[in-house]
């Protein structure tokens, strides 16, 4: 499952979701048909596309190494996008037009690269390297327009869901096992016969407060934007 294609753009910081989205709203009025192809990635994942054109088939696509985190993809940073046509997927002159709308939006654009163009790559990384995340630093906080999430958070203790409002309140990095735990709760309040985490999130897929059940099932791809985005899709199902 870490070696898939995810394309859920929850995924991503909530700076570079909004800038994400902001692209494509911008591409559709200057009539390009745009999709994002890919966005976080497990360091399993890009350590599978490190080895094409290595010890794979094909040519080399990427020189980051999944297991040093060395894609701004595994911090969340980063997204691919395609021109949504059959079988012109990677027209270049598409993707320019796409990277120069890309550019004034404020974000880097891979087709700008010297050493390896990389056309559908953008990314966003308040100015730190790939050294400073490992070392530690982190992105800034970034408060999107977000004015629902105390309010979910709240009818969520009022039906007996969440019991600690302020861990929600001020999340700021991801715990798995009390993630799981909301998620177990979430699913037992309509349906009490929901033992499982999987059982949980098949649950919570069928009601439509999830629409990527592959995320919750793997712990390793949980972030704090999901989450939020979780509670505040439960809230309006209560």
């Amino acid at each position: 499952m870490s070696t898939k294609i995810l394309k859920d753009i929850d995924l991503l910081h909530p700076k570079v979701k909004e800038l994400a989205l902001k692209l494509l709203e911008e591409c559709k009025k200057d009539g390009l048909n745009i999709g994002i192809s890919e966005t976080y990635r497990t360091a399993q994942r890009q350590d599978y596309l490190y080895t094409q054109g290595r010890t794979r088939p094909g040519n080399i696509i990427t020189y980051a190494r999944g297991s040093s985190m060395s894609s701004y993809h595994q911090w969340g940073l980063a997204f691919d996008v395609y021109n949504n046509v059959v079988g012109d997927a990677y027209n270049i002159n598409v993707l320019n037009k796409v990277g120069a709308i890309g550019e004034k939006l404020g974000l880097e654009w891979g087709g700008n690269w010297t050493s390896f163009k990389d056309r559908s790559h953008f990314q966003y990384t308040f100015g730190l390297s790939i050294e400073d995340l490992n070392s530690g630093k982190k992105p800034p906080s970034y408060a999107t327009d977000d004015p629902f999430y105390e309010d979910s958070i709240k009818k969520l203790v009022d039906k007996g869901i969440i019991s600690s409002p302020d861990f929600w309140l001020n999340l700021s990095t991801v715990h798995t096992q009390n993630t799981q735990s909301l998620i177990l709760k979430t699913a037992r309040y309509f349906n009490p016969m929901i033992h499982s985490h999987e059982s949980a999130v098949n649950e919570l897929v069928k009601i439509g407060i999830m629409s990527s059940p592959k995320v919750w099932l793997d712990s390793s791809l949980f972030s704090v934007n999901n989450i939020k985005s979780l509670i505040k899709k439960t809230a309006p199902m209560l």
